[in-house]
């Protein structure tokens, strides 16, 4: 339970000793690069399903802002709005370079200061509001296209044919983004503030007590007291 360095985190510390870290079953310190490609995979691959299917969806209700509107969402969100509102309270935030390099975001542009406190009510709100748009916003265009086309199916049937097939591939991707997300990732991740974060309680606190700075924070936020169970 030794205390690495008294300024920077120890995911952040490059000199870590990590082999003998009591806490390394239990979290996501490192990066791992087979599972980071695993959800570079699964993250990727359903916001391009999803962008065709808007594109689909658009020429299917003759309404072609819908595509565009979610690309755009993606680049604010993924590249400016995430790494500020989420990212930089997460550990991974603090090591060196400009850009991430952690298991998620890998390769975004860090743009923003590191900020060791846990994310604010107002942050946590505003993200889950961007993350509900960017993940459930296809839907939208789904519901939408499928629907004229079965109310119109003679118009661009092979449109309406290639939208469904697509459809069973994007829910395809969400089963198996979820799983990656809320089976493994969401329950070792060092980002505990998170909404989705899913670790104890006992895990956060010892890896608080491990990193002073973190700590700190987190005690001038009142948030400490939630995790010495």
């Amino acid at each position: 339970m030794a205390i690495i360095n008294q300024e920077k985190n120890c995911i952040a510390n490059e000199d870590s000793n990590c082999s003998e870290c009591d806490l390394k079953e239990y979290l996501v310190c490192r990066f791992e690069k087979s599972f980071s490609n695993k959800f570079l995979f699964g993250n990727t691959a359903y916001r391009v399903v999803a962008l065709v299917i808007l594109y689909l969806a658009g020429v299917l209700v003759n309404q072609f802002w819908l595509m565009p509107l979610y690309l755009g969402g993606i680049i604010l969100v993924f590249f400016i709005l995430e790494p500020r509102l989420l990212c930089s309270h997460c550990p991974f935030y603090e090591k060196k370079g400009k850009v991430l390099k952690c298991w998620a975001l890998r390769g975004m542009p860090k743009l923003w200061n590191y900020h060791p406190g846990p994310i604010s009510r107002i942050e946590k709100i505003v993200m889950l509001s961007l993350g509900t748009f960017i993940d459930l916003f296809p839907i939208v265009g789904i519901v939408w296209g499928i629907l004229a086309f079965v109310i119109n199916p003679h118009d661009n049937f092979l449109i309406g044919i290639l939208l469904i097939s697509l459809t069973i591939i994007f829910i395809t991707l969400m089963v198996y983004f979820s799983k990656v997300l809320l089976g493994y990732a969401c329950l070792r991740c060092p980002n505990f503030s998170c909404a989705m974060n899913k670790v104890p309680s006992n895990i956060i606190f010892a890896f608080l007590k491990k990193n002073p700075v973190m700590k700190k924070a987190w005690k001038e936020a009142g948030r400490m007291a939630s995790y010495k169970t």
